[in-house]
């Protein structure tokens, strides 16, 4: 089920609020039963044969999390456990992401020779999956408490982050499930959830879905474009990911604070990143919180200890040497992004996309810890829009690998972004201006102008300021929390009020949302 689909909207939502309004009534158990069972009819909507794939992945992993808390005392058998606990994922994970993957490959390279068939993805399977994981080792670490059944299930399938996250940590969601807690629906938290899902809801209906087909048809035929068409397709991809995530991320923190519950942010403006670093701190906030507690500190703290006991140095210092940062540094980080990379799905792009993306983070420390401050160059990189511009350029051409079908497609795209098929201007473009100006469409200088004419273009290049310099969702709502906040000035206006003018607006914009909902579309993170 979709959040998007008028069965969520008009059918299930309504439901689920109505049973938690009448199951708080009667305290903490019949609140998180009704909502463990609503969850797992949401699960179950889109192919119900999958539910048994993730009750049994809940049942395999309590029993894991119950041999864990009772073998505390006999720390080889806790660790068997744990191992078998984490390895029984990661197999799941495996055959159905990257088993038939793989098969294929070896059956095209002539290693095997057999015919393969293909597997059809679960939803959700990575951050459920992932969520698990997390919890038995911070069980077998003693960072966690064991849980009752019920609560369990709850943890892992409330609905609002079960397909595309946020990743949870069992710290943030389980204690706001704890005894003594008022579980009435608060109309003012209904009020604010219901905003930010509409808000959430916009961004996925009314633009993303508006500029998909452009990108979808640039990555179908990504062969022999030119430079012009090639880049309006890769920033109207940029710009439907940003607000296809987005709008999905607004959406599963409204839900849950409809029920007073409060998830982690995971979207934080990432295109106003002034570096890569920052980029992954604003991207996916829980999957780069989840990679740097339970892949790089675990490596990074691993490759200290060997240095150690090979008496080498491990201080700040040490990191200023090339042999310091090679080891303690870069390694650490491209092996995460590298695991990232794989994460997101089975091919050799996915692989390129993260160590490409480990690549970018090591070369941003590099630059932090070697750079001479002060100097023309390191005034002109860390001038913030030259600092913006260079870490979205960055990030355009990692995403080329993110979204394309294959790594040949890719590099033919990326061949037409940087020139290799002449500068040029797309199809609808000249059919329209070719009739009457057929000689200027040829010319460089004009044909830049001239692309701006085109409506998709110009459409997509007007959401840029948007996402560069308004302020977002979060901040909108009087929810944004940490550093990066830009409600400063005339932009305090915008913020959200529970009054007559804001209820009248968005209902205006679920208006537009339902007129065009005609074809109910998928998220771009489902897949993984």
């Amino acid at each position: 089920m979709l959040f998007n689909s008028p069965e969520f909207l008009f059918c299930y939502l309504p439901i689920v609020l109505a049973g938690f309004a009448v199951a708080g009534r009667f305290g903490r158990l019949p609140v998180v039963c009704w909502l463990a069972f609503m969850s797992l009819v949401f699960y179950g909507y889109w192919r119900p044969a999958f539910l048994f794939l993730l009750v049994g992945s809940i049942i395999v992993n309590f029993t894991c999390s119950r041999l864990i808390w009772k073998f505390q005392a006999r720390p080889a058998i806790q660790k068997a456990c744990l191992v078998a606990g984490v390895s029984l994922n990661l197999g799941a994970l495996f055959y159905y992401k990257y088993l038939f993957a793989l098969l294929h490959f070896l059956d095209g390279v002539g290693v095997l020779h057999h015919s393969f068939g293909n597997v059809i993805l679960p939803l959700g399977i990575s951050f459920f999956t992932f969520t698990q994981i997390a919890y038995l080792i911070d069980l077998a670490q003693g960072a966690a408490e064991p849980q009752s059944f019920i609560s369990y299930v709850l943890f892992v399938t409330f609905f609002p982050h079960l397909i595309a996250g946020p990743i949870l940590h069992h710290g943030e969601i389980m204690p706001q499930f704890a005894k003594g807690r008022d579980f009435s629906l608060k109309w003012n938290d209904v009020a604010l959830g219901l905003s930010w899902f509409i808000l959430g809801l916009c961004k996925k209906v009314l633009i993303a879905d508006r500029i998909a087909r452009f990108a979808d048809s640039t990555f179908a035929q990504p062969a022999g474009l030119p430079l012009l068409s090639a880049w309006l397709g890769v920033l109207n991809y940029a710009v439907q990911l940003y607000f296809d995530f987005s709008g999905y991320s607004d959406m599963a923190l409204g839900l849950a604070r409809m029920f007073s519950i409060e998830l982690p942010f995971n979207f934080n403006s990432p295109y106003k990143s002034p570096s890569v670093i920052e980029f992954w701190q604003r991207w996916h906030m829980t999957l780069s919180r989840y990679l740097t507690v339970y892949l790089y500190n675990p490596m990074s703290l691993s490759i200290s200890r060997r240095r150690l006991i090979k008496g080498k140095p491990t201080s700040r210092k040490a990191t200023r040497t090339l042999a310091g940062f090679s080891s303690m540094v870069a390694l650490p980080t491209i092996a995460t992004m590298f695991l990232a990379g794989i994460w997101h799905g089975a091919g050799l792009q996915f692989i390129i996309f993260g160590v490409l993306h480990g690549v970018y983070l090591t070369i941003n420390h590099a630059w932090r810890i070697f750079r001479r401050e002060g100097t023309v160059v390191a005034k002109i990189i860390e001038w913030r829009p030259v600092s913006v511009l260079l870490t979205f350029f960055a990030v355009c051409i990692a995403a080329v690998f993110f979204r394309a079908a294959s790594t040949h497609d890719a590099l033919r795209l990326l061949a037409g972004m940087f020139g290799a098929n002449g500068l040029g201007l797309p199809a609808p473009v000249i059919a329209k201006l070719g009739t009457a100006l057929p000689g200027l469409l040829h010319v460089p200088f004009l044909a830049a102008p001239m692309l701006l004419l085109s409506g998709k273009a110009s459409l997509v290049l007007a959401l840029f300021p948007v996402v560069w310099f308004l302020p977002n969702t979060q901040e909108i709502l009087g929810q944004a929390k940490g550093e990066h906040s830009d409600i400063t000035g005339f932009t305090k206006i915008a913020l959200w009020r529970p009054n007559l003018a804001w209820a009248t607006s968005l209902g205006m914009v679920m208006i537009a949302v339902l007129w065009y909902m005609t074809d109910t579309s998928s998220f771009l993170y489902f897949q993984f």
